[in-house]
């Protein structure tokens, strides 16, 4: 049993036990599911968490979403290393890297069973790159000079993506929902450098493009238990690509272990807890116009592997439909494939209406 199946394993028995303590609330069940709606108003749900209940007929909800991630230092293969270390195999390192998603998303409930969801994004990504003082190194296509610092950065449209979410059990304590999603490639693979770059006028690195040139399926389940004040989840869901792309390669499956636990102190505020165990394979192909030892982030080896987030979040609930949900997240544990930056921090952040 390797540290993700343990992690997801500890998770599920933790939500499983912190459940029967919501079972104290003493706040009367017709009230509570006398309507999705109810739900909806005062939703504990967490941040960065997409999928957590289904919507009334009719109803709409229309969200803002932000997300941070910060990665500083380098590892492989789980181990902590310098950049002079990563010079042994490439022309270039980087130690920071940060990426900015911006997210729009709707749902509507097309029956009190079925709910739709559509979500666009757009991201914004910068690197610092760094050579090593004395290099000389050249290679065609490149522009290199000594002890050369350089920030590559790319923004962009990513790709478009479409959900069902049916509800298996309802309306009761407990809540079991089925998703099926379908992300549809809008996002660039094709972004290239300037003349100024370090990629000019080739094609920047996998992780520097805006989308995956794949047609990639969203499966997902979610278990909830809901009583009261009080919220506990437990949620699997992945990433399969179909295929590869136009350029030649196709990104690593994904999947996610989620576990959160909230509670609603006051009409207007509520907390929640969050772990989260990611695992994603490598790059498969490759991209022929990149030289794969400039840096690490041009070798397909160096991507997916496993990582652990613990998350703790604040909501706040204003004029009778709207939410803002603020999250904050650390790793726990992480060891990712080949030489990458090291997950530093997360931030998630959430405006909502119900219409």
């Amino acid at each position: 049993m390797n540290i993700i199946q343990k992690c997801c394993l500890l998770l599920f028995i933790l939500a499983a036990g912190i459940t029967p303590v919501f079972a104290q609330e003493e706040e009367d069940i017709t009230t509570q599911f006398s309507c999705l709606n109810c739900i909806c108003k005062k939703d504990v749900t967490p941040a960065a968490v997409m999928i957590s209940h289904v919507h009334a007929a009719g109803e709409w909800m229309f969200s803002y979403r932000y997300m941070n991630m910060d990665a500083r230092g380098i590892q492989q293969n789980g181990t902590a290393i310098s950049n002079d270390q990563v010079y042994n195999q490439y022309l270039m390192s980087s130690d920071r890297m940060r990426m900015d998603m911006h997210m729009l998303m709707a749902m509507f409930g097309f029956s009190r069973k079925l709910t739709l969801m559509g979500m666009a994004e757009y991201n914004h990504s910068s690197m610092n790159m760094n050579a090593p003082e004395g290099a000389m190194h050249m290679h065609p296509g490149m522009n290199m000079s000594t002890g050369m610092e350089h920030e590559m950065t790319t923004s962009g449209f990513g790709d478009l993506s479409l959900t069902a979410v049916y509800s298996i059990i309802q309306p009761s304590f407990h809540h079991l929902l089925i998703a099926g999603g379908l992300s549809i490639p809008t996002g660039s693979i094709q972004t290239k450098g300037g003349s100024g770059s370090m990629y000019p006028d080739q094609r920047y690195p996998y992780m520097m493009q805006r989308g995956s040139g794949t047609w990639d399926i969203l499966p997902g389940i979610t278990y909830t238990y809901e009583r009261g004040k009080g919220m506990a989840s437990s949620q699997l869901y992945s990433t399969i690509r179909t295929g590869y792309n136009s350029v030649g390669y196709k990104l690593g499956n994904k999947i996610a272990f989620n576990n959160w636990v909230a509670y609603r102190w006051f009409n207007w505020m509520s907390t929640s807890l969050r772990v989260e165990a990611t695992a994603a394979g490598s790059i498969k192909g490759a991209d022929p116009d990149l030289y794969i030892y400039t840096e690490p982030a041009a070798n397909p080896v160096n991507y997916g592997g496993q990582a652990v987030f613990g998350y703790a979040g604040v909501n706040f609930y204003f004029l009778n439909r709207n939410k803002i949900a603020i999250e904050g997240g650390l790793p726990l544990y992480q060891k990712l494939n080949g030489i990458q930056s090291t997950l530093y921090t997360n931030i998630n952040f959430n405006y909502s209406i119900l219409l």
